[in-house]
């Protein structure tokens, strides 16, 4: 019998792939198979379905394209990588904790969101959570997303995750982006009066500018998530993404509806915009109920009000 699915390393042993899941299933069906013909060896299937299948099957009811990696933490200090970039709290987070976790699914959808899927060592339930992205910033005082527990049903498990976890955690994104941003405008307000900006600019001043450009974008993708814009803020939108997308050189053709003055714009007019319809955006959106520590606990704490306090790190 052919043992397919397995690659080679450098040392010449044979490896299994777990990125492709459904060859690795196969692969360990085929290597249960020669193990029972050659070895007499009895194989006990275990009920419990696998972890990465759970995952696929859930991700399939959720928006955007989705794969699925699964992590196996032989010793239970590798769990702390997982715990070290998780965003979420609840469930999720004291499991990881507070217990021995032996493997978990991290989806991951194209736009980048990335959620972790782990099994409660004592009921039948599963927690997931939202890891923390790489393009926002940090520290932050954005509250994070609440974890969510659901059912091993994947359509239930799904609805759980697109209804409450999914838009908590691109309200989280939006809080985080905007308080960076109100932070910079802060920053440079204080550093450069209006009207002074040398020529050119400073490069500091360019450097947050620039911040403003990487981050608008994902800024403007929560707000049309989470958000009903008006005409004027659909407009609006739409001008901003054409000045931070149009060529910084001037040999680049520009479109007609970018602004001759970029970083002026953003210092005396955009940026202040942004902001504030990221600001009207997160009060329409109620915050989700942090979760209790057991599936099936009544114990519930509201969430802390959204608030962009005070810059506390000046840019240098």
């Amino acid at each position: 019998m052919e043992l397919s699915g397995f690659d080679k390393n450098d040392s010449g042993d044979m490896v299994l792939p777990l990125s492709d899941l459904a060859l690795a299933r196969q692969a360990l069906i085929t290597l249960g198979a020669v193990a029972e013909r050659t070895l007499g060896l009895q194989l006990t299937p275990s009920n419990e379905r696998y972890i990465g299948d759970i995952a696929l099957d859930v991700a399939e009811h959720l928006p955007g394209q989705w794969t699925a990696r699964v992590e196996n933490y032989s010793l239970r200090v590798w769990q702390e990588d997982l715990a070290g970039g998780l965003w979420s709290t609840g469930p999720i987070a004291q499991t990881l904790a507070a217990d021995r976790v032996r493997q978990a699914a991290i989806l991951k959808r194209d736009d980048g969101t990335e959620l972790a899927v782990v099994k409660d060592p004592h009921l039948d339930t599963y927690h997931v959570g939202a890891l923390r992205p790489g393009h926002v910033p940090g520290p932050t005082n954005a509250t994070a997303p609440p974890g969510v527990t659901v059912q091993p049903t994947a359509s239930a498990a799904a609805h759980v995750i697109r209804t409450g976890l999914l838009p908590a955690y691109t309200r989280s994104v939006l809080q985080a982006h905007a308080a960076d941003l109100s932070d910079d405008l802060t920053w440079a307000r204080e550093t450069y009066e209006a009207g002074t900006i040398p020529d050119p600019a400073p490069a500091d001043l360019v450097d947050a500018y620039v911040r403003f450009t990487a981050s608008a974008p994902l800024v403007i993708a929560a707000i049309r998530t989470l958000g009903a814009p008006t005409e004027y803020e659909v407009d609006f939108l739409h001008r901003v993404e054409v000045i931070v997308t149009a060529p910084a050189d001037e040999t680049g053709p520009k479109p007609v509806t970018a602004h001759p003055d970029p970083l002026g714009w953003w210092l005396v007019e955009g940026g202040d915009e942004l902001v504030a319809l990221s600001l009207c955006t997160l009060a329409s959106v109620p915050l989700p109920l942090e979760q209790g520590r057991r599936a099936g606990s009544r114990t519930l704490a509201l969430a802390p009000a959204p608030a962009l306090s005070e810059p506390t790190v000046r840019r240098r």
